[in-house]
C-alpha cells in the first residue's frame, strides 16, 4: 500500500491577509508582513509564501489608490465648499 505525504498547511495570516489585502489593503500589507516573519522562522513547515507575497503587493497598491481617491476626494470637497463662501 503506497501513503502519500500529507499536504503543507497554509500559514492562516497568510491567508487572512491575502482576503484582507482586497478589502481593507493595510490590513493586508500588515498581516503579509506578519505571516512572511512566520513563515521564515527555521523549523516551520507551513506552505503560504506567495499568498503572502501577493497580499503585500495587492495591499501597497490598494492602500495607495485609497490614498489617492481621499487626496482627490478632498481636494473636490473643498473646492466645492471654497466656491460656495464666495
Amino acid at each position: 500500500m503506497t501513503q502519500y505525504a500529507a499536504p503543507a498547511k497554509t500559514n492562516v495570516l497568510a491567508l487572512v491577509g491575502f482576503i484582507a489585502a482586497f478589502m481593507i489593503p493595510l490590513a493586508g500589507v500588515i498581516l503579509s508582513v506578519f505571516a512572511r516573519r512566520q513563515l521564515d522562522a527555521p523549523g516551520n513547515t507551513e506552505s503560504g509564501r506567495g499568498l503572502a507575497r501577493w497580499a503585500m503587493v495587492i495591499g501597497i497598491f490598494g492602500t495607495l489608490a485609497q490614498i489617492g481617491f481621499f487626496i482627490i476626494w478632498f481636494s473636490l470637497f473643498f473646492r466645492a465648499v471654497g466656491g460656495m463662501a464666495s
